[in-house]
């Protein structure tokens, strides 16, 4: 293990995504996603190292297909990776709030769900409640995420039998809180875990694999290699 900065591993990331040349997302908000993940006990980097291989062959990804009924949004990613296009897609569902009371938007044919996390924890800062769930492909278990308006982090539940096809996510949106769809249901990782392992990582730094530190500057070397390319180029000329 290793310990780093917050600024460092946000860096980092950045490059290794940049280096990517992937037609959707925007490195820096990837990144900051990434380290929310991390700083919050959620092993976010080891996530991100995971997809980055996948992320790299999509160097023609699909432009995800839209369908909005009222404020009910149908999307198909065509297999492509959530977090590239949430940004965008979370765009389109807070519009939908102007004329609707509740949002929900059901993303199928997606991956790498977990790296959602970023993006949604903005939307409770702006006054918006969040319900996310989506079935976990390794286990019989289905993820409930409920963050509720001016809280940091959210509560996640393990449910059973919540009727989630395998490579979806449903989001919902609301100016009204949600509650867990089990009523009994005790958090699994609470916001206040969440909250208290994000502290230490501010004060204490962050705790990462040397692996996966290694395996981003793998990554990042490209941009050092393309520079280096289209410096001699110019020189050339």
């Amino acid at each position: 293990m290793i310990q780093v900065s917050h600024n460092e591993l946000v860096g980092l990331c950045t490059k290794a995504f940049d280096a990517l040349n992937h037609p959707h997302g925007e490195s820096d908000t990837i990144a900051e996603t990434v380290v929310d993940l991390e700083m919050a006990g959620l092993s976010g980097v080891s996530m991100f190292v995971e997809a980055l291989p996948t992320l790299d062959e999509e160097q023609e990804a699909r432009a995800p297909r839209c369908d909005i009924i009222d404020g009910n949004i149908l999307v198909s990613l065509h297999g492509g990776s959530l977090f590239c296009h949430l940004p965008a897609l979370i765009d389109v569902a807070v519009e939908r709030l102007i004329g609707f009371p509740r949002v929900s938007m059901s993303v199928k044919d997606c991956r790498n769900r977990w790296l959602a996390f970023g993006e949604l924890l903005k939307l409770a800062g702006k006054g918006l409640s969040v319900r996310v769930c989506w079935h976990r492909n390794d286990s019989p278990d289905d993820i409930e995420c409920i963050l509720n308006a001016g809280s940091r982090y959210p509560d996640i539940y393990l449910q059973k039998d919540l009727g989630l096809e395998e490579n979806s996510m449903q989001i919902e949106l609301s100016l009204a809180p949600f509650s867990a769809s089990n009523s009994a249901s005790v958090p699994t990782i609470s916001g206040h875990e969440q909250n208290e392992a994000a502290s230490a990582a501010w004060e204490q730094g962050i705790r990462i694999r040397l692996s996966n530190w290694e395996a981003l500057k793998h990554y990042a070397s490209r941009l050092l290699v393309e520079d280096s390319e289209r410096s001699m180029r110019g020189a050339g000329e």
